[in-house]
């Protein structure tokens, strides 16, 4: 509404690896990529090699399935933004700690369009 103070979304994206099919808000964006349902479960299990990849291992084989789970990670975490510029959001992805820190580093920011406004 007019003159109502804009909003305002931060969301630390994590455990993607519990996404169910039924509660991902973009599937459409998935289906255009050529992922379906049954894709979904195996993109969510891949998502979280990103944390644990080295579980079972060093070297390089470790290393390339922690760069699918990022890759993966951030497929999912795309879609989301792009299910929330399509209901008139700007949104975008946003690291916000070094991933030596933490594999779980992005935040999800959107703003209603308007941008945020600073307190008067």
């Amino acid at each position: 509404a007019a003159g109502a103070p804009p909003v305002a979304v931060v969301l630390a994206t994590c455990c993607h690896n519990r996404c169910t099919w039924q509660s991902y808000p973009n599937r459409a964006f998935l289906r255009r990529l050529g992922f379906g349902r049954a894709d979904f479960a195996a993109l969510c299990r891949a998502a979280s090699w990103a944390v644990d990849g080295t579980r079972g291992g060093e070297g390089e084989g470790a290393a390339v399935r922690a760069d699918v789970g990022r890759r993966a990670k951030d497929l999912l975490d795309q879609g989301r933004v792009e299910y929330l510029q399509a209901h008139g959001f700007s949104a975008t992805l946003e690291t916000y700690v070094d991933g030596a820190v933490s594999p779980e580093n992005v935040l999800i920011v959107a703003t209603d369009g308007g941008g945020v406004r600073k307190p008067s």
